[in-house]
């Protein structure tokens, strides 16, 4: 036998917290200033992911793994596959950026995931508050990047 449907006032109710999700979500993207704060932030730190998971690929290809269309970001891996393809970047820099817990707050990762699954008030208050630290990370990850071989 398969479950009981829910009662018109448990519908009722999810209808109503669904309204008042999407109005909190309507007043965040409301204020233009903080919009474009967490559009930046996003875009910054998918060019941060898109360039890392170009290296990742090549890095498993190298490695004999068959399995590169689902690719994770992983700190035990990040400064590995980043050092294969001849990076030397500061292991606090990329745990600021990749990893699951910073020593300065919320990393960038834990961030964006925080304000794409769901628009975490908190998240966005941090982002914020850590605007040109947590854009300092990015810029000096993709400059790395942009510059490596201009520099060496």
């Amino acid at each position: 036998m398969g479950r009981q449907k829910p009662s018109a006032e448990t519908l009722l109710a999810l209808r109503n917290g669904a309204r008042s999700e999407l109005e909190r979500l309507e007043i965040i993207v409301s204020q233009a200033e903080k919009r474009q704060i967490l559009d930046d932030f996003k875009n910054r730190f998918n060019m941060c992911e898109s360039v890392y998971k170009f290296i990742l690929a090549e890095h498993q290809k190298w490695n004999g793994s068959t399995n590169i269309d689902y690719l994770k970001i992983d700190m035990r891996q990040v400064p590995h596959a980043l050092a294969f393809a001849g990076y030397s970047f500061d292991h606090s820099l990329l745990t600021e950026l990749f990893g699951a817990k910073g020593k300065k707050g919320t990393t960038a990762k834990k961030l964006r995931d925080a304000v794409t699954h769901g628009l975490d008030e908190k998240a966005v208050k941090e982002i914020c508050a850590r605007k040109d630290e947590l854009f300092g990370y990015m810029d000096t990850f993709l400059n790395t990047i942009k510059t490596f071989d201009n520099a060496a």
